[in-house]
Formats: structure tokens, C-alpha cells, sequence
């Protein structure tokens, strides 16, 4: 006849309940290792880069700006936090809005490059600001507050003569939105206008070949270029 088996103890064995208070202070003990640990800033620029590419934020155009593969501008880690947010904020509202072919954003190891197409800004042979495109401006200037910053725009054309009597060559009509686009970057932010520059460069420097319609519109843009750090004027 077979042995009965003897009954088991109701419950975890005593050994076991050590062993999870062991493993749970070990846990803790750990995670305060961590928490107390420094960031180092390159690390820290490092991921939070690779979390802005993957949110589609990255996106690389030769023709505006390089992109650097390691990002690590030289402001502060709350200021880095800050600008991550604004930059997020602005591609969130060109999704929501469906403007993602007329607003394009580049973020180098120099600063942020923002390209936007001029119809939505401007009126065809105009350089007084539309309206519907001032919520955009607004978005793309609330990334240069907060922080020590260069502002540097510049109106491009495509190579299509200029056909009106306010301006006599595309020089002055890409000068001319530059600086509208300043003027409403000034009465904005309330930022400084020395840290402003605005330069027109016609269809001089195109993004793309003028051999259509197409990159012809592509071509006709301004470029709003926010620099990291504020460097001297070595002229002064």
C-alpha cells in the first residue's frame, strides 16, 4: 500500500517571505543609486535627440542646414527641456493643421532651423503678413523665448522676374518679407530687436533647381535660423 502524503503548510514557505523582503530592499536600494546619480548633459542631448527623431521632429534637409548626428547644443538642461517642448508644440500644431509639406524643422548641433513656404505667409509678389500665418510665426518664436538667442532670417524667391510696381527686383521682396516676419517676431516676444538680423537673398540660393512649378514653390521661403548661444561680434 502507498504512502499518504503528508499535508503541506498553508502559505509560502518562511524562507521565501526573507527572500522577497531581501530582493524588495535590494530594489530600492538600487533605484535610490540611480536616482541620486548625475546626468551627463552629452548622454542626456544624446536621447532626448533620438526621442525627437522618433517623433518626426528630425528631419534632414541639405539645403537648409547640415544635420549633425550627435546633437548637443550649449544651453542648460532645463533650457534644453523648454526648447524639446516648444519644438514638440510646433510640429504638433503643423500636423494638426495638415502643413507639414510648407513647414519643415531641422535641429543642428548650431540651433533650430525652421523653413516655411511663403504662401502660407505671404501673397504672391507681397511681403505684408497673411493673417492665416501669424499662428504659425507664433508657435516657431515661443521656441526663442526663455533663453540667450540669436534670431537670424532670410527671405528667399524663386527666379521668376517680379511682376508688380512695390518692389523692383526679388532682392527687395525677399529683404522686405525678412523683415516682416522680424517685425512680427519683435511685437510678439517682446525679445530684444538686437538679436534680430534679417537678410534677403532673391533666388540666389535655391533649395531646389527653378526647372518647375513645383520646386519653384518650394524655392519661394523664409528660413527662421535660432542659434543656441549668443556669440560676440568679434568686430566689437
Amino acid at each position: 500500500m502507498a504512502k499518504k502524503c503528508p499535508e503541506c503548510e498553508i502559505g509560502s514557505p518562511a524562507w521565501m517571505t526573507t527572500f522577497s523582503d531581501l530582493m524588495s530592499l535590494l530594489l530600492c536600494f538600487f533605484v535610490l543609486i540611480v536616482s541620486m546619480s548625475s546626468v551627463d548633459p552629452q548622454d542626456f542631448s544624446k536621447a532626448s535627440g533620438a526621442l525627437r527623431g522618433s517623433l518626426g521632429i528630425l528631419s534632414e534637409d541639405p539645403s537648409t542646414m547640415e544635420l549633425v548626428h550627435v546633437i548637443v547644443p550649449k544651453v542648460s538642461d532645463v533650457d534644453l527641456g523648454e526648447i524639446s517642448t516648444a519644438v514638440s508644440k510646433l510640429q504638433d500644431f503643423v500636423e494638426q493643421q495638415k502643413q507639414q509639406e510648407s513647414i519643415k524643422i531641422v535641429i543642428t548641433s548650431k540651433g533650430i532651423a525652421i523653413r516655411i513656404l511663403t504662401p502660407l505667409l505671404f501673397e504672391r509678389g507681397m511681403a505684408e503678413l497673411n493673417p492665416r500665418g501669424m499662428p504659425y510665426l507664433a508657435k516657431v518664436y515661443e521656441i526663442a523665448q526663455g533663453w540667450d538667442n540669436k534670431i537670424r532670417v532670410s527671405g528667399h524667391t524663386d527666379d521668376q522676374p517680379i511682376d508688380n510696381m512695390l518692389y523692383d527686383s526679388n532682392w527687395e521682396l525677399s529683404f522686405a518679407r525678412a523683415k516682416s516676419v522680424i517685425d512680427f517676431g519683435v511685437n510678439y516676444t517682446g525679445l530684444p530687436p538686437e538679436r534680430f538680423s534679417a537678410v534677403g537673398y532673391g533666388e540666389y540660393r535655391p533649395a531646389f533647381p527653378n526647372d518647375s512649378e513645383q520646386n519653384r514653390k518650394k524655392n519661394r521661403r523664409v528660413e527662421i535660423f535660432i542659434e543656441y548661444d549668443v556669440a560676440p561680434d568679434p568686430l566689437t
